[in-house]
C-alpha cells in the first residue's frame, strides 16, 4: 500500500511556514480541495527577466494576516510564483490565480508545498490544505483536531515586532 510513513491529521492544524520567519498560522485540512490556498490581505507581483531556469520570474509580495483575531498583526513576506491557473473558488467561480512555492511545517516535519494567492478574508481558516499536498503524506482524520500540533503555541518569531517584514 504505502512504502513510506504516513501521518495522520486531524481536520485543522496548526502550521508553521520556516522561510517566513516561523510564522505560524490556523490550517483547514480539505480532501475536497485539489489545491492549498493562502489569504493574502493584498499582494503584489514583482516581475524579474526570464532566465533559461525561471520563465516566469515573478515573485510575490504579499501581506499576511497573523495572531489572534483580538490582536491581529500584518507581516509582509516573499516568495517566488510557479504558475498561473485556473481554480475554482467556494461560490462556484473560476478564477485566475498566482500559485507559489514555500516550505510549509506540520508536526515538527517540513514539507515543500505549493499554494494559491487568494482572498480568503471570509473563511475561517487563512491557509488551506488540499489533496495535492496531503496525497503520500498524511491521512485525515475527519473526526479530531490539531493532531500534529497545539492550538495557540507560544513561538515567538521576529515578525511579531516588525510588521514591514
Amino acid at each position: 500500500m504505502h512504502d513510506h510513513l504516513v501521518h495522520v491529521v486531524g481536520w485543522q492544524e496548526f502550521v508553521c511556514f520556516p522561510h517566513w520567519n516561523h510564522i505560524h498560522m490556523k490550517a483547514k485540512v480539505d480532501t475536497g480541495a485539489r489545491s492549498s490556498a493562502i489569504h493574502a490581505e493584498e499582494y503584489e507581483v514583482l516581475r524579474y527577466p526570464s532566465t533559461k531556469d525561471r520563465p516566469i520570474n515573478e515573485h510575490i509580495h504579499m501581506k499576511l494576516k497573523v495572531g489572534t483575531k483580538a490582536k491581529p498583526k500584518f507581516v509582509w513576506v516573499k516568495a517566488p510564483i510557479v504558475d498561473y491557473r485556473n481554480v475554482k473558488n467556494s461560490g462556484g467561480k473560476i478564477e485566475e490565480r498566482p500559485f507559489i512555492e514555500t516550505e510549509i511545517e506540520i508536526g515538527g516535519v517540513q514539507h515543500p508545498i505549493i499554494l494559491s494567492v487568494t482572498n480568503r478574508d471570509k473563511m475561517k481558516f487563512p491557509v488551506l490544505l488540499g489533496r495535492a499536498f496531503l496525497a503520500n503524506k498524511f491521512l485525515v482524520d475527519s473526526h479530531s483536531r490539531n493532531l500534529l500540533s497545539k492550538p495557540h503555541q507560544k513561538h515567538k518569531s521576529k515578525i511579531d515586532d516588525d510588521e514591514d517584514n
